[in-house]
This record gives structure tokens, C-alpha cells and sequence, in this order.
């Protein structure tokens, strides 16, 4: 892999460029997770969403195991030094595509809220009651909607060449609360551009007609989800935090 270009690294893939093909090469990941992702990346292609089409997976010197998917030649959604109407018109294409995603029937995908419960059940920061009543809040909540949620949907899983949109990283893609999947942005965008997380919120509200309330009472279940990922300290501790503060 040497010899191609890096054009991505996450926490779990580094993106090679070859071509015109990206190798999204994954670390220590089970081959039944990549095509699992292949899976929902190639449903959200064919359900005639903004996405970049899968090519297949290949084995890379033995071991290694990447997605092959089409080579976008864009940026992420939102750059440094961006001024504030910049940065809101970012805001607001993120919300339209994620409207976008939200209205495609994903019957067939994995429940979101069977995957919520279980990363409940696997966070290891809680005690029993307190997993519980999050377990019962969840229950509560769940609605039986079976809309496709992208799972992570922030600035740079969307890439722009100016023009048109991509939307990458499908793994955590599910059928489920399209309210859910805008709680998970909104936290996201509050930990990293804390600046554009209320301006998100307000544009979609104004895009869906929802309210603030459907929105943040998922923060208790969505931030416990997020604790079971790879994060830092400081983030765990803010998370923390905010879900006992709310559950007590």
C-alpha cells in the first residue's frame, strides 16, 4: 500500500487512492464488518443517494482487507477558516442531505434501536439501574420507524467538490428514528465545531418541522452509544456527565 496516496485516516481505515479507486484499508476490523459496511454503502448507492458506488473488497499483502469504492476528488464539507455564512450554508447542505438519507425506507438494515440497546448493555460506565432505565427510555422512544440513518453523519463524512455532495462512511448505517441520527450530529458538532451545533439544530427543525424536545431527549441514549467507541478522555467524561445528569 506504500505506493499509493493517503487521501483519508480515521479512527479505524486509513483511504489510499489507486487510481481511480479508493482502498478504504482497515485496521484489526473483521472481514464480515467490511462487507457489512460494503452492504449498507451499496443500499444507499441504489436507493439514488449521493454516494460514492463499491467496487468490491479486496485483500491487500495477505492479511489486510480494504473496500474498494469510487475515488472522489473533494474536500470535507466544512474547512478551516471558514467565515460564519460560510460555514452556516455548510450546515444547511448537511441538513438537506441528511433529510435526503432520511426519507429512503431501509427495511432490511439493522434496527437502530436494537444496536443502541445493545451498546447500552456494553458500556462499562454505568451501573445496572442506570443501564436499565436507559434501556426502558429506549424502549420508549422507539417508534417502529424503519428510515435509513446514516449513523455518523457530520463535516467530514460529507465531501464536496464545490459543486455536488458525497456521503461516505456508511458502517454505523441502520433503519430507525431519523430523530435519533440528528441527535448523534448534533453531539457530534457540539464536541468538535460547538459554533455550528445550534445553527444545526434550528435548520432542522425548520426543515423537518420537528421540535427541540424530539430532538434532545435522545441525548441520554445517543451519548451512552458514543462512549463505547474510541474517544478521548475528556469527551468520555463530558458524555458521562451529560447522561447522569439527565437520568438521575
Amino acid at each position: 500500500m506504500l505506493e499509493f496516496e493517503i487521501v483519508g485516516v480515521g479512527a479505524t481505515a486509513k483511504v489510499y487512492r489507486d487510481g481511480n479507486t479508493a482502498l478504504k484499508l482497515y485496521q484489526n476490523t473483521p472481514l464480515h464488518e467490511v462487507e457489512q459496511e460494503a452492504a449498507f454503502q451499496r443500499f444507499a448507492y441504489h436507493s439514488g443517494l449521493p454516494v460514492p458506488a463499491v467496487y468490491g473488497i479486496r485483500k491487500i499483502d495477505g492479511n489486510a482487507v480494504a473496500l474498494a469504492m469510487e475515488s472522489i476528488d473533494g474536500q470535507p464539507l466544512i474547512q478551516p477558516r471558514m467565515d460564519k455564512e460560510e460555514r452556516r450554508s455548510a450546515i444547511h447542505t448537511l441538513v438537506k442531505l441528511q433529510c435526503e438519507i432520511h426519507k429512503v425506507h431501509a427495511n432490511g438494515l439493522p434496527k437502530q434501536s436494537d444496536c443502541l440497546k445493545d451498546r447500552i448493555l456494553r458500556s462499562y460506565h454505568f451501573e445496572k439501574q442506570i443501564k436499565d432505565n436507559l434501556v426502558a427510555l429506549l424502549g420508549e422512544m422507539d417508534d417502529g420507524a424503519a428510515y435509513l440513518c446514516h449513523g455518523d453523519l457530520h463535516p467530514l463524512n460529507i465531501l464536496t467538490d464545490g459543486t455536488n455532495c458525497w456521503v461516505i462512511d456508511w458502517v454505523n448505517a441502520t433503519a430507525g428514528n431519523p430523530l435519533a441520527d440528528a441527535c448523534r450530529t448534533y453531539l457530534i458538532l457540539k464536541q468538535f465545531i460547538s459554533r455550528s451545533a445550534g445553527t444545526y439544530l434550528r435548520l432542522f427543525y425548520k426543515e423537518t418541522g420537528s421540535k427541540q424536545e424530539d430532538v434532545l431527549k435522545w441525548q441520554p441514549v445517543i451519548a451512552t452509544a458514543r462512549m463505547t467507541e474510541i474517544i478521548d478522555e475528556k469527551t468520555r467524561g463530558w458524555l458521562e456527565a451529560m447522561v447522569r445528569d439527565t437520568m438521575r
